[in-house]
């Protein structure tokens, strides 16, 4: 039976493990994190007191669905989907691998932090939780002699005196299991997603890797206005109407998914290539795949419509356009448009 939603409600943390990240200068690897060599014991009150947590931090109106980035060079998510997908035999390893990662891209703005990576259920399916926290300068966590762990008892005790709190939260899931369009749920407790038309926060993009979950009738269109904004500012008439028949019938093309890159390699020419993907980046716009749903754009790319400065227009319709018409650009910078075909109505 397919689970189509994460139910946080449902939590259960099995496994949970605790490393201290020292406040550093960028670069400066004298100083290291702090690793604990095994779990940490977990009371039944403790595994309550740190699912309500997590529960209280992605159910406020911080929380973001994700998806893992294709572009990104963070390796977040190859631990996350190791520890999930070995049913968490990897765990203290990947959680290891994690806060060295962390550790390498903070520079010396970042305050002295801790991670705490779970291993748990949800929805009675594999999960992994990270919690990262900021810590005053003066609170410590000290390591037990005989475990070389930290307890996590000491962490509640820090985030009940307020030393600590937690600022940022990620769960993550394997998508194919529940049949979702997305990989976990974040809550960065330093914004407000829900205030922000493009959200940017460190924590989900450079750490975790990941993308917020756009609507894909949104980035579609975007797509679709950018790249035809781009289209308009080429100066050659002729290649201005071939990309938008290319646009047009790209757009049309009986695929799930699409990507600028794809749309770029397979109709522009190099040099307009090269200029397209600058345009897009400037835009802050990917040029890695995403889904594709044309239900904002369909009225506009069933047609091109092309005016000329004496008020002559051509409309066409898909593929009737390039078959139909034929543009020759002219020695005086006009540009001669034939069409041999029966009229079929005047109106």
């Amino acid at each position: 039976m397919a689970i189509n939603h994460l139910d946080t409600s449902t939590i259960i943390i099995e496994n949970i493990i605790v490393h201290s990240i020292p406040r550093h200068k960028k670069g400066d690897f004298s100083i290291e994190p702090e690793y604990s060599e095994q779990e940490s014991s977990l009371p039944d009150g403790l595994r309550v007191f740190f699912k309500d947590k997590v529960i209280q931090s992605l159910q406020s109106n911080k929380e973001l669905r994700v998806c893992y980035d294709v572009e990104s060079v963070s390796p977040v998510s190859t631990y996350i989907n190791q520890i999930i997908s070995s049913n968490g035999a990897d765990f203290v390893e990947q959680s290891k691998l994690m806060t060295k990662y962390l550790f390498e891209i903070q520079d010396g703005q970042n305050a002295s932090g801790i991670l705490v990576v779970i291993f748990g259920k949800i929805n009675n399916q594999n999960a992994c939780i990270i919690i990262k926290l900021e810590r005053d300068e003066g609170a410590q966590l000290e390591l037990d002699p005989k475990t070389k762990s930290f307890n996590i008892k000491d962490v509640k005790d820090l985030m009940l005196t307020r030393k600590t709190k937690i600022y940022k939260v990620g769960l993550f899931v394997d998508k194919s299991v529940f049949k979702i369009k997305y990989d976990g749920s974040t809550a960065d407790l330093q914004i407000d997603p829900k205030t922000k038309k493009e959200v940017t926060t460190w924590f989900i993009e450079k750490f975790l890797g990941c993308v917020p979950l756009a609507d894909p009738r949104t980035t579609t269109k975007k797509f679709y206005d950018f790249t035809t904004t781009y289209i308009q500012s080429i100066e050659d008439p002729i290649k201005k109407a071939k990309y938008t028949q290319d646009l047009n019938s790209y757009l049309q093309k009986n695929s799930h998914r699409i990507s600028a890159k794809e749309f770029a390699d397979d109709y522009m020419e190099t040099s307009d290539k090269d200029l397209y993907n600058r345009y897009l980046k400037e835009k802050n716009f990917r040029m890695s795949e995403f889904p594709k749903d044309n239900s904002f754009i369909n009225n506009k790319i069933k047609t091109i419509t092309m005016i000329f400065a004496n008020d002559i227009a051509i409309v066409g319709k898909k593929g009737t356009f390039e078959k139909n018409v034929k543009l020759e650009e002219q020695n005086d910078g006009t540009t001669k448009a034939e069409i041999v075909s029966k009229v079929k109505s005047v109106r």
